[in-house]
């Protein structure tokens, strides 16, 4: 296991703006949209945690919670339910589901972060397992329990990677305040694990982590979320983003599958912040989501940042970037989710919920 921090800043400061359009609108039940992941016919699969539901109560929009779903986007961008939640899926202390990063796996399951932090911060985040059959989802199942936050997921050949966003909480008078380190990490969990029941994950300890933990990150804390964004290259490379800093590192392997070392990729002024992040084969490129700036980032194999577009507060009506939390790709389009669920913070571009709630497209060249 490695622990590594950040230190260097590279790129020139250059720029290609693709303005991005409304992709679709998503029902007005489904106020945060998260993370997604495309299936084997080519339908995009997107999480909705619906955490804004408490501040839209606070604020008279709804008068009850919308229920966390699955969606499905076809090729003609129909939005339809893909998976409903059932009272058995709900985590038993927190009564709630909240489904953020997903993959399919090599057995044609969905793996799925269900984000339980703003709920309860006390380990109760899980990784689940909605299993298909023909394609079609069947059931929910928890197959690893303990994390504080679920982030992103991504599959490498048997190895299922997942991102701890926070793996200690900091002292509650020095939270997001960038006075005392953030400590976050990458699990992996070989497919095999999954056979006898949940793995559970015992609480992080410096001295002593859980083997599954492969890198932990020292970050600034200012704002209290670490690393978030998970993505694989051509060359079986996994990265991850921090998103409180906009730093991205790569983690290397040997034949075996052992980790070589983490180190950092990409780290550049412009930018801010990596939420969700996407390699895309046919360019080469890694695509970022910079929530706090309304903006993505494209970062080559070098390690070069170029900014995408980055637009100023907005609605997203008319398509432009909403608090932007995971990109994809599809065909020759950037798919952007915008999750438009701001919080104080003179950081954030974003400032106030509002509808609609949307999906952006960035035609790619």
């Amino acid at each position: 296991m490695f622990v590594v921090s950040a230190t260097v800043v590279n790129g020139a400061d250059t720029a290609v703006d693709r303005k991005p359009v409304l992709l679709f609108e998503l029902p007005e039940p489904c106020n945060t949209p998260d993370g997604c992941t495309l299936a084997d016919d080519g339908n995009l699969i997107l999480s909705v945690p619906n955490f804004n539901n408490k501040a839209l109560k606070q604020q008279g929009v709804i008068d009850k919670d919308a229920p966390a779903v699955m969606l499905c986007i076809d090729k003609n961008n129909k939005v339809s339910t893909w998976y409903e939640f059932k009272k058995e899926d709900l985590q038993a202390d927190t009564g709630i589901v909240g489904p953020m990063g997903c993959d399919f796996g090599p057995d044609g399951h969905l793996y799925l972060a269900d984000n339980q932090l703003f709920s309860n911060g006390a380990n109760k985040s899980r990784l689940l397992r909605i299993r298909c059959e023909n394609g079609k989802p069947v059931k929910c199942e928890v197959i690893v329990e303990g994390f504080i936050v679920a982030n992103a997921v991504v599959w490498k050949g048997d190895t299922v990677y997942v991102s701890e966003t926070i793996l200690s909480h900091p002292p509650k008078e020095t939270a997001g305040k960038g006075k005392v380190p953030l400590y976050s990490g990458t699990y992996a969990f070989n497919i095999d694990e999954f056979k006898n029941g949940p793995v559970k994950l015992a609480p992080w300890s410096a001295a002593n982590p859980d083997p599954h933990l492969i890198a932990t990150y020292a970050t600034s804390g200012r704002i209290g979320f670490g690393a978030d964004g998970l993505t694989v290259d051509g060359e079986g490379n996994l990265y991850c983003g921090i998103f409180e800093d906009g730093v991205l590192y790569r983690t290397r392997f040997d034949s075996a599958g052992k980790v070589v070392d983490t180190r950092v990729f990409a780290f550049d002024a412009k930018m801010a912040c990596c939420d969700g992040i996407f390699w895309n084969k046919a360019d080469n490129t890694i695509y970022v989501a910079d929530m706090l700036q309304n903006a993505v980032q494209a970062v080559d194999m070098s390690g070069n940042v170029t900014t995408v577009h980055r637009n100023g507060d907005t609605t997203g009506a008319d398509g432009l970037l909403d608090q932007p939390c995971e990109v994809h790709v599809r065909g020759n389009e950037l798919i952007v989710i915008n999750m438009d669920m701001p919080w104080e913070s003179d950081l954030l571009a974003n400032k106030k919920i509002d509808k609609p709630y949307t999906v952006s497209a960035i035609k790619l060249q």
